[in-house]
């Protein structure tokens, strides 16, 4: 006997005597080793969508709408006045805050200038001395309040008359008065 029984068809001695249906064994349980891919649902990405969408409206706004200094300082409970008149007339009252790192001024019983002309009010930086305009204000506007942050930086605030039409760069007059940034509590 030759050790081959040909009753048994796997002794037969054709070429695919030794796959036995291996590879299907072996395609199967490729398949069953990678986890199944789930399809993202629709509405996960539009939920992600509107959070994105959200947070970016939200972060433009805050950015949009200005800070309103005035009320900061009037709140803060380090506040440290100067007062000063003005040559020609009116009151000038200078408050801060080194908490709030802002300032206020105030204008009031401006004397009438004419069209042609305005009141201005100038940040002095302490470390260049450069002038700054922070409002031109119009008398019978009254009481004029004008704020401002980074107390730390400014010397002073100067009041001074300017050409109405806005043409000012710098202070062009006499200054009406000089507040000098008091020193914080």
């Amino acid at each position: 006997m030759t050790g081959t029984d040909p009753a048994t068809p796997a002794h037969r001695g054709d070429e695919n005597e030794e796959d036995l249906g291996m590879d299907l064994v072996d395609q199967v349980s490729t398949d069953a080793e990678r986890p199944a891919r789930r399809p993202l649902k629709r509405w996960v990405l539009v939920v992600a969508g509107l959070a994105v969408l959200l947070i970016g409206l939200i972060a433009g706004l805050s950015t949009l709408v200005p800070t309103n200094y005035v009320s900061k300082v009037e709140r803060a409970s380090d506040q440290v006045v100067v007062q000063a008149e003005l040559e020609g007339g009116g009151n000038a009252v200078l408050t801060t805050s080194a908490k709030a790192d802002a300032g206020m001024i105030e204008l009031t019983g401006l004397p009438d200038v004419g069209s042609s002309e305005t009141y201005s009010v100038w940040l002095i930086e302490a470390s260049t001395d450069r002038p700054t305009l922070l409002a031109n204000v119009v008398p019978g506007e009254e009481p004029a309040q004008e704020g401002f942050n980074g107390v730390e930086k400014i010397a002073s605030v100067m009041v001074s008359l300017e050409p109405a039409d806005g043409s000012s760069t710098a202070p062009s007059s006499a200054p009406l008065a000089v507040l000098d940034l008091p020193e914080p509590k």
